[in-house]
Order: structure tokens, then C-alpha cells, then sequence
């Protein structure tokens, strides 16, 4: 299987986190959309020129992280699976990841916000809407989290994707933002980072 974009989306590193603790080999390449010959590369993989994409040898090319997923979870089967593929526990699973999905794609719209416009064409309101959003969700996660994992005593899908979003979201936040208050949920991407497989996929610059 192919990996395909840089560990700085936190999409494509949940998706390689997942990957290095199921045990599943993969060729990693790194592509970049901002970068015109990468682009371009990339654009010949997935048509929406967006990461993470996984070339599979059954499944063709999956282009969403949460397919991707859901794929390596039927790929090593019930008893490996970071998401069980039914049942409450499931659910609770899925509902966590919710939270986490629209906490970080929060975070990333002000990112691109602030990152891709010039500062007099900001719009403040939009931006402190984004920042606020993305701190209640964190905080939302922060009331659910469990020790010593999310759910308990086991890691799970909620653990990678609460720790690759968590960790962009501190990673990028403007300084003048209201604090992400969430002790548990830096204690989890602590506890989490001292795992190889999540520290061989941290962006150098974290």
C-alpha cells in the first residue's frame, strides 16, 4: 500500500499511526498540493488534489481518511480493529471522533484563514468564530475523555485521532487565542507521543 501526503495534515497522520500500530507495511510518499510539481503528481492520484489518499491493491485508490479507516479496520479484521465494526462501542467511538473531527476542522479553517489571505483582508469575527468553535470541541472532548485511553484501559481510533488533532491544533493555534484548557487531553497525546508510532509520524517542527 501507498501512503500518500505529509504528516502535517492531521488526517494523513491518523491514517499512519493507525497503519504503524495494525502492523501493516506501507511506502510512504509525502506529496504536497502547494508545491506546482508534487501537485501535479498528486492530482494523478486522487482528482481532488487533497491528502491523505491510500493506493490499495484490492480497494483502488481510497481518498478520504475516514474511508481509509474503515478499510485497514475490515482489512485486519474484527479483533485488530481500532473502531469495532459494530455494537454500542462503536457508536461511542464514532460519536468521540465526531467531536474530534469538528474541533480540528475548525482549527485547520483558521489556519488556512490566517495562512492564506493577507492580513487586511482578515476577517476577525469569522477567525474568533473558528478559534471558539475549536476550543468548546476540545473541551466537549476533555468532559468524555477517560483515563488512561479515551474510552479506558484500551487504545482506540478515538486516541489517534484526538492526539493527531489535538497536536495540530496546539501546533498552530495563534497565541493571542483562548487556551486550550484540556489537562486530560494533553496528558493522552503525552502518554500517546512516547509511543514510536506516533512520534516517527510527528511533523519535526512540533
Amino acid at each position: 500500500m501507498i501512503l500518500v501526503g505529509g504528516f502535517g495534515s492531521p488526517f494523513t497522520r491518523r491514517v499512519a499511526i493507525t497503519m504503524r500500530l495494525l502492523g501493516l507495511e506501507y511506502e510512504h510518499r509525502p506529496l504536497r498540493s502547494n508545491i506546482p510539481e508534487q501537485r501535479a503528481e498528486l492530482q494523478k492520484i486522487n482528482p481532488l488534489v487533497r491528502v491523505p489518499a491510500l493506493v490499495t491493491d484490492d480497494a483502488g485508490t481510497l481518498v478520504d481518511s475516514a474511508t481509509i479507516l474503515d478499510y485497514l479496520d475490515h482489512k485486519v479484521g474484527p479483533e485488530k480493529a481500532m473502531t469495532p465494526l459494530s455494537g454500542p462501542e462503536r457508536i461511542r467511538i464514532m460519536a468521540l471522533m465526531g467531536l474530534a473531527v469538528g474541533a480540528v476542522e475548525k482549527s485547520i479553517a483558521e489556519y488556512y484563514e490566517r495562512g492564506k489571505r493577507p492580513e487586511e483582508k482578515y476577517h476577525q469575527p469569522w477567525m474568533d468564530q473558528l478559534l471558539e468553535q475549536s476550543k468548546d470541541g476540545f473541551a466537549a472532548l476533555e468532559a468524555e475523555a477517560q483515563e488512561p485511553w479515551m474510552t479506558g484501559d484500551n487504545i482506540c481510533q478515538a486516541d489517534i485521532s484526538t492526539v493527531a488533532f489535538w497536536d495540530f491544533a496546539k501546533h498552530n493555534r495563534p497565541d493571542d487565542a483562548p487556551a486550550l484548557d484540556c489537562p486530560k487531553l494533553a496528558a493522552l497525546s503525552a502518554r500517546a507521543n512516547a509511543m514510536p508510532e506516533f512520534s516517527e509520524t510527528c511533523p519535526p517542527d512540533y
